[in-house]
């Protein structure tokens, strides 16, 4: 499958990727490589390589990989071959944005995706708005992502905190005879929110806050956090602490803590597990898991295996089955539309139905028109640590239907009109 990693075409097109200093050119030079008649499609990957979340991005890099494979093994969408840029936006709002508009003005690409940090999706889905460049969010799960930050451009592919929460909380909840609850946040735009979102499902199970411990988005020192915590006597600790920072916290954690505690985490990913065994979770939601019972999960194990399975991520996540479904999405999309044409697109994708099998989930999936978020399964996971098979860690305890998980707050999002939006056909 074609990809180009920092606009170099592996060897042979790098020379003419990039101009004097190092600066790309602009993409134009891929049309003569395919043929002037059927240019390729170009989709840039845009998630942080470097930081907290880079195996994140290097699993949500494969699931695009895996899906754009299929379709070029196929010969392309719409007679046109689909080649996969990578760009890292780093954690930076600010040079995320300026990373879009270089994609979009610059390089003239066709669509965006990726992102994983929910303050860069939000800075540069707004960029992909203002030119009409569609942005397929494949998995960043701040709530805001698909109410105050959503745009008719854009289309957000995970579950949100607030569907993970949502489930959980109630879950550990429903277990508790007492229900204090202390909140543990994150200071970045996906764990406020997230805690903003929690705060409503405490009420409605019948809990109580009873403080709120915030910690910087760098997490210092989580011996500190860990020490406020415990200073605040409660019976759940809802945990909004993302990346590798997840790591970091659990490691210090006292095993005994988690027994006489319910700790819930709004999202843990297998990025965050597969390469910590020996780290405990308690409580924690997930999309999908590789040895889900349901169809075609075994399947899409052995292929993501054969592919990647020499590497440190050798089992596929969440993260990958999520970039794999939205990168299908946007391709049949424009298949089905016929056109790379944004707004016969975006129609096709706000009608997105999946059924549970297609899915490889327990219920059916559907994209809300009215957010632009998909709404899915969610599982309720735990992790028994296993140092000699990590693989096998993850325990499934619950799924639950996406009507059930529902965030109220998305029945209340404003889009853009498709007709204020530019139209973009690349």
């Amino acid at each position: 499958m074609p990809r180009i990693s920092g606009f170099a075409l592996l060897g042979w097109l790098s020379i003419a990727a990039f101009g004097h200093h190092g600066v790309p050119r602009g993409l134009t030079f891929v049309n003569a490589a395919y043929g002037a008649e059927r240019p390729p499609i170009i989709i840039a990957h845009v998630c942080p390589t470097t930081g907290r979340f880079a195996l994140h991005c290097e699993a949500d890099r494969r699931g695009a990989e895996m899906a754009i494979g299929e379709f070029n093994g196929r010969g392309g969408v719409l007679g046109r071959k689909v080649v996969l840029v990578s760009r890292n936006p780093t954690l930076d709002p600010r040079h995320a944005a300026e990373v879009a508009q270089q994609l979009i003005a610059g390089n003239h690409v066709g669509f965006l995706l990726g992102a994983i940090d929910s303050g860069v999706a939000a800075s540069m889905s707004a960029v992909c708005q203002k030119y009409g460049v569609i942005f397929i969010n494949t998995n960043s799960s701040a709530p805001s992502e698909s109410v105050k930050n959503a745009h008719r451009t854009k289309f957000v592919f995970d579950a949100s905190a607030a569907n993970f929460n949502r489930a959980l909380l109630k879950y550990a909840l429903s277990r508790r005879k007492s229900k204090r609850v202390v909140l543990l946040t994150e200071d970045d735009e996906w764990g406020r929110s997230s805690a903003a979102a929690s705060r409503q499902y405490i009420a409605q199970y019948g809990g109580t806050v009873v403080g709120e411990v915030v910690v910087p988005e760098s997490l210092p020192d989580p011996v500190v956090a860990l020490k406020q915590v415990a200073a605040i006597p409660a019976d759940v600790v809802a945990v909004n602490i993302s990346g590798s920072n997840q790591i970091r916290l659990f490691s210090q954690i006292d095993p005994a803590v988690l027994q006489r505690q319910s700790w819930v985490v709004g999202e843990v990913d297998w990025e965050e597990l597969y390469p910590a065994p020996g780290t405990p979770r308690p409580l924690y939601g997930i999309t999908w898991a590789w040895n889900l019972k349901t169809p075609g999960t075994a399947a899409f194990t052995a292929r993501y295996r054969k592919r990647y399975g020499h590497t440190r991520l050798d089992y596929p996540g969440d993260v990958t089955y999520s970039a794999y479904f939205a990168t299908k999405a946007l391709l049949n999309a424009i298949e089905r539309a016929g056109t790379t044409d944004n707004h016969a697109v975006i129609k096709r994708l706000e009608h997105l139905r999946w059924t549970a099998r297609e899915r490889m989930q327990d219920y059916p999936a559907y994209m809300d028109p009215v957010s632009h978020h998909l709404q899915q399964t969610i599982y309720i996971a735990t992790w028994h640590p296993r140092v000699t098979h990590p693989e096998l860690g993850q325990q499934i305890l619950a799924h639950v239907p996406p009507q059930q998980v529902f965030y109220e707050k998305e029945r209340t999002t404003r889009l853009e009109p498709l007709a204020a939006t530019p139209h973009y056909a690349p």
